[in-house]
């Protein structure tokens, strides 16, 4: 449980302490610790000890506003005006307004409930009245969509827009699939706009898009023409962030490397965007996808992106699909960041890969044998950080590369490629004691690590194998242990562990191992005094 220091100058009333979060209360004692502030800490202590407030109530209007703008909703902002009449009316001039009506694991509660609707309607109509701040830093407005409340929704956003908010974030869910909210035109052209987030919503400009200002940009489930993205792109000249979720509506961007494809390619001058620093797509699987993808990537990499995230989900384990990322992408020398969460796509790289500035790479569902680990890691001179999520095809993972300093391993369900994933318990059991007693070579359950220069390694949540080996970790200085295994094998496999890392500095074992270190303790067991677990 997270223990506040120590404040030897002031108090603060365990009213204040409720309705503040954690991180609200670590921000008002490190603002407290602050020299420049000290007068008013020395007076701060003076009013605690007449009892007239508590001393987080006598900080300065701007401290005190900035705390109730990190609480999660305004509606939280609103309830301290309850801690005392110092509270009282000091939310209305709050810069940030979070107004949100959705419910994901209530949705249609919330759907057949007419009235849930128009109380969050009040709610929002009577706050705004109330609202004295000028200027809006944030302005987040996510409910679920009816007709009945179009004009209302634009009216907030029209108040937001005239308080020059600086980051406005819309989100819309429907219960009917032929609505859609049309956003207002003074969406389209304003140049207080830094981060903007759009999810349902229908992107309908009458003219040209102006965001002069615009650094990040998210877009969700939105039907996106060639026309609408070159208007976008055009009319966001500083846009560092580009996150694109569900895209879909466009055959792509012009790429000469795809001439073979004329008839499915409209050609449209794209401008390329110079401040570009992260790109992000996400969507479920389909292979009707990869064009438009490809085209994303390529059209990104000329842009000399930084890093690109893509993640492709599915809800079906099959085999591998034919969906091939464009080869670009493996000889793009400008990325410093890449995140491939790729379901059940392919990695191949048709020659060598080319990421000479690549720090950190993280690779999520990919099938990965010794070769491509070589390839990757031959052609990535300075990558520092890997990771690797519920990859499988490898049975020894061989990173004697100088610059890879960080290896976290999520997940390893090997026994989804030989074994039925739709076994049972028992069966899974009686598949382990096959392969723990076999005389046969099975080795299909069983990994070997040998990276002599890394010093920090995590293994975490699930780990199904038989034996997951330490071959050469001796520049390790801090490892993390926070994994389940199959029952068969997890008291050995952590025992294993823990007396390979004997000479790690920092050894600490996560709650997902509780159980087995409990196991281990009453047979006796001795941990060295390098291992730290969770209470600690």
């Amino acid at each position: 449980m997270y223990t506040f220091p120590t404040i030897e100058f002031c108090s603060y009333s365990w009213e204040t302490r409720a309705l503040l979060p954690l991180a609200t209360m670590k921000m008002f004692e490190e603002g407290q610790n602050q020299p420049k502030n000290a007068e008013k800490r020395i007076k701060c202590q003076e009013n605690t000890e007449k009892g007239d407030e508590d001393g987080i109530s006598a900080l300065p209007d701007g401290l005190l506003l900035e705390i109730l703008s990190r609480l999660p909703y305004t509606k939280d902002a609103i309830r301290t005006g309850k801690l005392s009449k110092r509270w009282k009316n000091l939310w209305n001039w709050v810069p940030t307004l979070i107004f949100t009506h959705l419910d994901h694991h209530r949705r249609c509660e919330c759907f057949q409930n007419p009235n849930s609707i128009y109380d969050f309607a009040r709610l929002v109509e009577k706050t705004l009245t109330q609202c004295r701040q000028l200027k809006l830093k944030k302005f987040k407005l996510h409910s679920y969509y009816a007709i009945r409340f179009e004009s209302q929704f634009n009216n907030w956003i029209r108040h937001a827009i005239n308080c020059n908010v600086e980051e406005l974030d819309l989100e819309f869910l429907y219960s009917d699939r032929d609505a859609e909210f049309r956003l207002d035109q003074s969406i389209f052209n304003n140049s207080c706009f830094t981060d903007l987030k759009l999810a349902g919503c229908m992107l309908n400009p009458s003219g040209a898009i102006s965001w002069k200002n615009l650094k990040s940009l998210y877009i969700s489930y939105l039907m996106l023409d060639e026309d609408l993205i070159v208007n976008i792109l055009s009319g966001s000249p500083l846009l560092e962030t580009l996150v694109l979720e569900g895209f879909d509506g466009y055959r792509g961007i012009e790429i000469s490397s795809y001439d073979e494809f004329e008839d499915d390619i409209i050609k449209i001058n794209a401008p390329q965007l110079k401040k570009l620093k992260k790109f992000e797509a996400s969507s479920e699987f389909d292979i009707k996808l990869e064009l438009q993808l490809n085209s994303w990537i390529c059209y990104v990499i000329r842009c000399n992106v930084k890093e690109i995230i893509l993640r492709l989900s599915t809800n079906k384990l099959e085999s591998e699909s034919d969906f091939m990322l464009d080869q670009t992408l493996f000889t793009c020398s400008c990325l410093t960041d890449l995140t491939l969460d790729l379901c059940t796509c392919m990695v191949i790289p048709a020659g060598a890969i080319s990421w000479k500035n690549l720090r950190n790479l993280c690779i999520s569902y990919g099938s990965l044998d010794e070769g491509l680990i070589e390839i990757i890691l031959s052609g990535s001179p300075v990558l520092e950080t890997l990771e690797l999520n519920l990859c499988y095809g490898y049975r020894r993972l061989n990173i004697t590369s100088k610059s890879v300093k960080n290896l976290v391993i999520s997940k390893y369900w090997n026994y989804l490629n030989s074994y039925d994933v739709s076994a049972s318990d028992a069966d899974l059991d009686r598949y382990l004691d096959y392969c723990i007693g076999s005389e046969a070579d099975i080795d299909i359950d069983i990994i070997e690590i040998n990276a002599p220069n890394i010093q920090s390694l995590r293994i975490q949540q699930e780990i199904e194998l038989v034996k997951l080996l330490l071959v050469d970790v001796s520049s390790l200085v801090k490892a993390n242990l926070n994994y389940t295994a199959p029952k068969k094998v997890e008291e050995e496999m952590l025992k294993g562990f823990i007396m390979k890392l004997g000479h790690v500095k920092e050894l600490k074992i996560g709650i997902l191992c509780s159980e087995v270190v409990t196991c281990l303790q009453d047979k006796g067991f001795v941990f060295p005094s390098n291992v730290k677990f969770p209470e600690e």
